[in-house]
């Protein structure tokens, strides 16, 4: 078990190297622009730790990855060594510029991950089992079954992976403010902030405002109106009398 955690310590370690070397040569000037932002190293410092921390972790990658399989004990132990003091001085200088209260990306990725404490738990966690890893190293080579050799390397790159992740994972962007147009108040009559159209006030007929013909105004032809001849015959019917 003490090889097994040994080669799962020192392979994630490794990984993390390559991660980070991989990234910085995809885009080199991102750790550049990133330690400009953060305004705590000098122009000249500045531009020597751009130019040496991926070489390192380029070379260090290298050496580990070389020394892991083949089990040269005293090569890993060193680079695992040096690997611990490495992100022991990414997580010092990221605490240092969160404690001055600076910003901006991270750098340590081509991505724009910004500054913030998970980059430096991170590097502690690194730095750590790099520590962990030399002391390991340091009882024995790590010999492993193939079946063994599978299981570290899937949970070394599973592991990898997360921490990897970690701080851009944990990030919360701030949700942009949307605005969104507010309603129009129209006075109300009665008062109100919010006017109503009333429905139209439509008058209608009543019993009242009806007028039905009564008998009064309706005018009947009766027989006082009708005129009739000596036969009993309307004279509307018939040609007057003559003269």
């Amino acid at each position: 078990m003490t090889g097994f955690l040994g080669g799962l310590t020192a392979a994630i370690v490794t990984l993390s190297l390559l991660a980070g070397a991989v990234s910085h040569a995809a885009r080199p000037a991102a750790l550049g622009e990133a330690l400009r932002a953060h305004g705590v190293l000098g122009p000249r410092l500045l531009r020597f730790a751009a130019a040496v921390l991926p070489f390192a972790e380029g070379v260090l990658g290298t050496a580990g990855a070389v020394a892991l399989p083949t089990g040269h004990q005293r090569g890993l132990q060193a680079v695992l060594t040096a690997a611990a003091c490495l992100f022991g001085l990414y997580a010092g200088y990221t605490r240092h510029a969160l404690a001055l209260g600076r910003g901006g990306p991270c750098g340590c990725s081509h991505e724009d991950v910004p500054l913030s404490r998970w980059v430096t738990w991170r590097a502690a966690a690194l730095a750590g089992l790099a520590l962990a890893g030399a002391v390991l190293a340091g009882t024995g080579p790590v010999r492993l079954s193939a079946a063994e050799l599978v299981t570290l390397i899937l949970a070394a790159t599973a592991c990898t992976v997360l921490l990897w992740s970690l701080p851009a994972a944990m990030h919360e962007p701030a949700a942009a403010a949307v605005h969104r147009p507010g309603r129009a108040t129209v006075p109300h009559p009665t008062g109100a902030t919010v006017h109503r159209p009333a429905t139209a006030a439509v008058p209608h007929p009543t019993d009242d405002a009806v007028h039905h013909p009564t008998d009064d105004a309706v005018h009947h032809p009766t027989d006082a109106t009708v005129h009739r001849n000596a036969e009993g015959v309307s004279t509307r019917w018939t040609s007057p009398p003559a003269p």
